[in-house]
């Protein structure tokens, strides 16, 4: 008998939690380390508030770092104590100097060189291998957390959006609208709950709002078809960064850039581009006149502005203000005539220019469109 009540209540957690979710217990730092509270889990940062990452190399060399030589330059090791302790989730590895870095779930952790102040996380998707370091809040199996342009939203396995409605979806509503069905054995954990319809359908709940997704429309990851629909919102559980108060959305047949007010495309200086940061040394990323001719105009910001989030200001010789984005000043092209242009890189333009997409990522010189 006591064996059977152990195998069910292994097989309702397993039902209920997503792989690593149901981590027991409140969340425990050690002392040097700060907890910065997100609708999405949880980030860290050290005394200083200064952010901290993992780096996705050393996911394959448990225990190891693949982080030395000029990378452990741009991105420092975060240095434990010599008299520190594990400590939780929260453990210890040698480097090959024998000083001791801290790991969080197995991975080392680092700070990153060009954080210009606490707070910022200039380094969160350089070269697509660095990352927050991040506990996630618990979901179902059945659910994750991904991104779209309006923050960290819920999504199903397949990262498909997730929705909630201010009124009751039964019959044909859910034609359109699929509840998130929960398992027979699943039970309640934290903030889901499930909703049992007259139907016998049993639907996962966040917080009291049933979710469901729309899988007619959003077809691909990230796609919200459904935001701005009647009585439908999209479950956002950390919204999007700011944008600038000059920043508009333009469309082009590479997706939505960020522009000035008047639609002109802004461009960065191997900003994050994709396998290519030149992060270990901030003298490449074009804080002289070396990499700039006649065509790149300097961003220069109104007598008033102030920074928002990772959008910030560099004060230039001549007491000037330029606009930079992560830490990397930004620029207009003169070859860009209409809102929705980025001849700046485009048809074999230089590789180490970015335009800045809407989700923050960097678009590196392409050819679209002929």
């Amino acid at each position: 008998m006591r064996r059977e009540r152990l195998f069910i209540a292994s097989a309702l957690l397993l039902a209920a939690c997503a792989a690593d979710a149901c981590a027991a217990g409140p969340i425990d730092v050690p002392p040097n380390v700060r907890i910065n509270v997100r609708g999405d889990g949880w980030t860290f940062a050290d005394s200083r508030g200064m952010t901290l990452y993992t780096f996705d190399r050393d996911e394959g060399t448990p225990g190891k770092s693949s982080c030395s030589g000029q990378c452990a330059v741009a991105w420092p090791p975060f240095a434990a104590p010599a008299d520190a302790k594990p400590h939780s989730e929260w453990t210890l590895i040698t480097r090959d100097d024998q000083s001791a870095q801290w790991a969080f779930r197995g991975r080392p952790v680092y700070l990153y060189k060009l954080d210009s102040f606490a707070g910022a996380a200039f380094g969160d998707g350089a070269d697509t291998q660095w990352h927050i370091a991040f506990r996630p809040i618990a979901t179902p199996r059945e659910i994750r957390i991904g991104r779209s342009v309006l923050g960290s939203v819920l999504t199903d396995s397949r990262g498909r959006t997730l929705y909630s409605s201010k009124s009751a979806c039964e019959a044909d509503c859910q034609k359109i609208w699929e509840p998130i069905a929960a398992p027979t054995l699943a039970n309640e954990f934290g903030d889901w709950s499930i909703v049992t319809h007259d139907s016998g359908l049993r639907q996962w709940a966040y917080r009291g709002q049933p979710v469901y997704r729309r899988p007619g429309a959003d077809i691909k990851a990230g796609e919200i078809s459904g935001s701005g629909v009647s009585g439908w919102t999209v479950m956002v559980l950390e919204p999007a960064p700011p944008l600038p108060p000059w920043a508009t959305i333009q469309a082009s047949d590479a997706g939505e850039l960020i522009a000035t007010k008047d639609g002109h495309t802004v461009y960065a200086h191997d900003a994050s581009a994709r396998g290519r940061r030149r992060f270990d040394s901030p003298a490449a990323l074009c804080h002289s006149d070396d990499c700039l001719d006649a065509q790149w105009v300097p961003f220069i910001a109104a007598a008033d502005a102030r920074f928002v989030g990772s959008w910030t200001l560099v004060t230039l010789p001549d007491g000037k203000r330029q606009w930079a984005y992560k830490g990397q000043k930004l620029f207009i092209n003169v070859l860009d005539k209409k809102p929705g242009d980025f001849k700046g890189i485009r048809f074999g333009g230089e590789r180490s220019w970015s335009a800045i997409m809407r989700s923050g990522e960097p678009m590196q010189g392409i050819s679209v469109g002929g």
